[in-house]
């Protein structure tokens, strides 16, 4: 009897709730500004439709969600995302957006290191790339690139990729694919002392790269997406001194697998929510048909704010699996190229296991500044705008198991990695942001000044 009874109160007060709730019938979607781009890439990022319904208590939070997703597909210089609803409960949503340029035909002049303050410390100004290179964004209004590029300099590079997201019925289902061809007269042999130490044999190409692969991509919710992918590395070194540390000839498929979780309202300046993602990589042996080693990669961030206060903290963790000393130093350079904290611009931390955590305390110092240019000015790019920040961050970093020939002269061995300091962040137009910032580094005991420029180049690969 008191089963029955318990249950029937239960009964009631959920039949209750539900008749408390209200829920609002969507009307319409209207939208304007697209020119170039289909009604169905924008609709794709909304997941609801004219005729669903809406529970009046979420209406805010999808709206906001809405407008999030529009500006992380980086085709807009402007989204603004309304509603509006009548007695009878029906919804009319309107989005009105402002799209960005999308044929890109330019010159390349750029600096061959990790970044700017890496480049004038190591002071050799030949480390310099040009060229020119075509980029075909939004191609055929549905979110799709194209890109070709001839890059000549300090790292040649030649490019050729295609990327097509939201294929079939419920654009769920996305592709890629590249080719690409490196090659260098001058490259990292070996590191000593957190330092890289460079081969060049007189202006001889002495390493060579292909490659070549394609990716699935699904994306059953507009905020995740699961890949899978596979690639050709050909990698061929010629100079005496890589192949001190390297072997010759070098041929690795590479099957790979992520997933990737994003909130967040900018892909390059998020200001608020978070950002998982979960990467392996699986190197084997082409002609052997045998496991080399495998990279594994996790990356957690999240962004508060409370008014004109930002807090933005990232753990990260990159691990190989395998022989560690069996992977080729090219190779361990290479996949430890991001190992990087501020205040450590000039050094690589090489090791099996490197784990980070990063935390960075922002004040709004100028709100979002909008210019209007005069009217000959294509309107693509008539209204840029600023705004700056000042923050104040602490990094610290745990790296283990280090190459065999690594840890004699290895400073950082068997103690915790840190740094700390203060500087400027200036977004602009095009989510382009400058950071000027100096750091202590703690484990080097010396204060830098530091520049970073952050620029939105997203690749699917």
């Amino acid at each position: 009897m008191r089963r029955i009874l318990l249950a029937s109160i239960l009964l009631i007060c959920s039949a209750c709730a539900f008749a408390q709730e209200k829920y609002l019938h969507i009307s319409g979607i209207s939208l304007s500004g697209n020119e170039k781009t289909k009604p169905q890439t924008i609709l794709r990022e909304f997941g609801y439709s004219a005729g669903d319904s809406i529970s009046e208590t979420d209406i805010d939070k999808e709206i906001q969600n809405f407008t999030d997703n529009l500006h992380r597909l980086m085709l807009f210089n402007d989204v603004d995302v309304s509603y509006s609803a009548d007695s009878a409960g029906a919804v009319a949503v309107e989005v009105n957006v402002v799209e960005r340029w999308y044929y890109w035909v330019y010159p390349i002049l750029e600096i061959a290191d990790r970044n700017l303050t890496s480049y004038f410390y190591y002071k050799d100004f030949r480390r310099i790339n040009y060229g020119v290179a075509f980029d075909w964004l939004n191609f055929r209004g549905r979110n799709e690139m194209l890109n070709f590029k001839v890059r000549l300099g300090y790292k040649e590079h030649y490019a050729v990729s295609y990327q097509k997201p939201n294929i079939g019925r419920r654009h769920w289902n996305g592709i890629w694919l590249k080719a690409e061809y490196f090659r260098q007269k001058k490259d990292i042999a070996y590191v000593s002392e957190c330092k890289p130490i460079y081969a060049d044999n007189a202006g001889q190409y002495i390493r060579n790269i292909i490659d070549v692969g394609g990716g699935y991509v699904l994306r059953p919710h507009v905020n995740y997406e699961f890949s899978l992918s596979l690639t050709y590395l050909n990698i061929r070194s010629r100079d005496s001194l890589l192949l001190a540390y390297t072997s010759e000839k070098q041929d690795y498929m590479v099957p790979s697998f992520s997933f990737d979780y994003d909130n967040r309202d900018s892909k390059v300046a998020p200001t608020s929510g978070l950002h998982a993602a979960l990467g392996v990589k699986v190197f084997a042996d082409f002609y052997a048909n045998a496991f080399a080693f495998a990279n594994l990669e996790m990356q957690y961030s999240t962004s508060i704010y409370q008014n004109r206060l930002y807090y933005h903290g990232t753990l990260l963790h990159r691990q190989f699996f395998g022989s560690y000393t069996a992977v080729p130093t090219n190779i361990r350079i290479e996949l430890c190229r991001d190992n990087l904290i501020r205040g450590f611009d000039y050094y690589y931390i090489l090791g099996q296991n490197f784990s980070a955590l990063q935390n960075t305390f922002s004040v709004k110092l100028l709100d979002r500044c909008d210019f209007s240019l005069p009217r000959w000015i294509p309107k693509k790019f008539r209204q840029p705008y600023i705004q700056i920040f000042a923050d104040l961050f602490a990094d610290l970093v745990y790296c283990s198991n280090f190459a065999v020939g690594f840890k004699d002269e290895n400073p950082l061995l068997h103690k915790p990695i840190y740094s700390a300091g203060a500087g400027l962040s200036f977004e602009t137009y095009y989510d382009r942001v400058l950071k000027v910032y100096m750091a202590y580094n703690g484990n080097f005991n010396f204060f830098g000044v530091f520049v970073d420029y952050v620029t939105p180049i997203y690749k699917k690969f």
